[in-house]
Parts: C-alpha cells; sequence; structure tokens
C-alpha cells in the first residue's frame, strides 16, 4: 500500500500519464454504438468487436472459443491487458496509486479461486472468472487453483497484511463473511492513507466516494430483502464520503420511504430521487451512472492527477460490463429494450 510520507510527483509524471491515458480513453466504445449493438445479433457483434480494441484478443481465443464464452474470454483478457499496460507506462506516485487501486483485482481472483475450491468447481470454471490485474500475474492465480485444499491457497500469502482474514476462513468463517472482511480491508486501508499531497487527497477522496457507494447499494438491497438493521450494519465499510456509519445505522434503523427522503440529501443524490417502486437491478444502475458522471467530471475538473486515470479504469470496465451484458442478453433471447435497462451509458 501507498506509503504514509509521499514526495510530490513531478508535474512532468503527471502530464505523460495522463497523455497516454486520453489516448486510450479515445478507443472506448461512444456511447452512440451501443444502440447499433443492441441491435446486432451475438455474431454480428462478435464481428463489429473484431474491428475494435477487442480485436487481438477475439482473434487469439477464437479457435477455443465460440459465442458468449468467447466474448467473455476475450473482454477480460483485454481488461487485464489493458490495466497491466497503464502500470507498465507510468512510475514513481502515479504508478503506486494506479498498482494501489487495481489490487482489488487480487482480492476478487482469490475470492473466486477458494469459492471455487469450496464448491468443488472445475478448475477451468475458476480459471474463467480471473482479471490478472492486480500485483500477481496469472500464472500465480494458476498454480494456486492447482493446490488440493483451501489451507494450501492460503499459505501462499503468509507474508500479507491481510493473512488474518484469510486465516480465519479456516476456522470456520462463513465465506460470506470472508469475502465482506476482503473488501473492508482492500477499502479501508486506501481510504486510511494520511498525507498532505494533494494528489493522494484526491485519491481518497474518490475511494471514499466509492465506498458510499458500495453502501448505499448494500443498504438499499439488504433493506428490500428485509434485513435487520444489525445485520445491515456488519455489511458497512467504513470510511466513507459523505455517509458514516453512524448515519448508515440510522438509516438502516428507518422505514424504506424515510431512508429514501434522507439519501437525496447525499452527492448521489440524482440516483435516489429515480429508484422509487424500482426493483433491485435496475437501482444499482441507477447508482452506477451517478457515480461515473461524477468520476468523469472530478476528472475534467482536476486533469494533472490521478483522477483522469481512475476515470479511464472505470470507464474501461465498465465498458466491459456492458458489453457481457449485451452479449448474454442476447444469447437468451431478452428484447433489447430489456437488455439497455441493464446498461451503464453515460
Amino acid at each position: 500500500m501507498l506509503r504514509k510520507i509521499i514526495r510530490k510527483p513531478r508535474a512532468a509524471e503527471w502530464a505523460y500519464i495522463v497523455a497516454r491515458v486520453r489516448v486510450m480513453k479515445r478507443k472506448l466504445i461512444p456511447k452512440e454504438e451501443y444502440n447499433k449493438l443492441l441491435n446486432m445479433d451475438l455474431n454480428e457483434i462478435i464481428r463489429y468487436l473484431e474491428e475494435s480494441e477487442y480485436k487481438n484478443e477475439i482473434n487469439e481465443l477464437a479457435m477455443r472459443y465460440s459465442g458468449v464464452e468467447l466474448l467473455d474470454y476475450a473482454l477480460y483478457l483485454n481488461l487485464t491487458r489493458t490495466y497491466r499496460k497503464l502500470v507498465r507506462i507510468s512510475k514513481g506516485l502515479p504508478r503506486e496509486m494506479i498498482v494501489d487501486y487495481l489490487r482489488r483485482w487480487d482480492f476478487w481472483n482469490l475470492k473466486n479461486i477458494i469459492r471455487g475450491k469450496m464448491f468443488r468447481f472445475p478448475k477451468e470454471e475458476i480459471e474463467k472468472t480471473l482479471v490478472p490485474a492486480g500485483e500477481f500475474d496469472e500464472e500465480f492465480w494458476k498454480m494456486l487453483i492447482a493446490r488440493e485444499s483451501v489451507e494450501d491457497i492460503i499459505k501462499e500469502f503468509a507474508k500479507k497484511p491481510y493473512y488474518p482474514i484469510l486465516e480465519e476462513l479456516t476456522r470456520a468463517c462463513p465465506i460470506s463473511e470472508f469475502e465482506d472482511r476482503l473488501d473492508k480491508f482492500y477499502y479501508t486501508s486506501l481510504a486510511s492513507i494520511h498525507s498532505d499531497n494533494i494528489d493522494i487527497m484526491y485519491f481518497v477522496d474518490f475511494i471514499r466516494m466509492e465506498i458510499d457507494v458500495k453502501n448505499v447499494k448494500t443498504l438499499l438491497r439488504l433493506k428490500l430483502e428485509g434485513a435487520s438493521p444489525e445485520e445491515i450494519a456488519a455489511k458497512i465499510i467504513p470510511k466513507g464520503y459523505q455517509l458514516s456509519e453512524s448515519e448508515l445505522r440510522k438509516l438502516a434503523a428507518m422505514d424504506y420511504e424515510d431512508m429514501l427522503k434522507n439519501l437525496e440529501n447525499y452527492w448521489f443524490g440524482e440516483a435516489v430521487k429515480q429508484i422509487k417502486d424500482q426493483p433491485l437491478s435496475k437501482i444499482e444502475v441507477f447508482f452506477d451512472k451517478v457515480w461515473a458522471k461524477r468520476v468523469l467530471s472530478r476528472a475534467n475538473h482536476f486533469p494533472l492527477s490521478i483522477l483522469p486515470v481512475l476515470a479511464f479504469i472505470v470507464m474501461k470496465k465498465i465498458e466491459v460490463d456492458n458489453l457481457r451484458i449485451i452479449a448474454r442478453g442476447k444469447a437468451e433471447g431478452m428484447d433489447a429494450e430489456e437488455i439497455k435497462e441493464q446498461l451503464v451509458i453515460v
């Protein structure tokens, strides 16, 4: 994780990485193109993507996979390579922050491997979920998948600060609680960084706003499922931007309508005003859109900072998610409008 005392980066470091990201951003699919994709069948979507940034991955994997499976592998492989490129072309403080943010994928992979082992999924099924875009490469994760037991996997992380969380899993800690603890470790570690450096402050505020989004989505989902205030409180990630733990506990104790009225007063209030009587799937899309808009807005206001890089990381993941949703929707025969409601287009 980032050191507590960090030198101020040279302006040239930001100028270089931001300029490179600006070029990479131009390769994202324009939002106007999604209407075209929604009117294509699955094979037409694959052909469209063969003429895009995903060409190499699709061609590379087309001999082994087809249809939705081909797109899943190709999209995640491209996402991994894109994120690894960001690390490769950056240096100094920008690189440290990018690496720290992308460590979320280490936890993603670790959770998927452990869950796969516990439920005896085939190795090939577990490998499909890998996104080796964090600290560890693909060979490391494949080596873990080959381990015989969860205990053997956990031993590989004995020197990591989150090892005590992994150890708890061997003492009958429920898998869902274990995953929650890893999420809390990731977010609170980044949100707890202290520095007088304005670049770090931008980074920490970004993390804390993301915590707000995760917490409010959790709050709404559990409320709709009828969870108790105590059950909701156990899922809260500390150190949010505007939503403190105590405020979230107060909200969790309210009835649903009163809770929504109170949530309108926060920075994500635009999403709250749209979600009344909406199903959970649409609610999460509303919040993802508001979050993406805020990320892009802040990046535009602070162009020589980590924010344009973080904005690109977020928008790239949204693009991959959108393409996977479209492909799966087409494969299942869903109506174009029904698919569109699940997309995050900003």
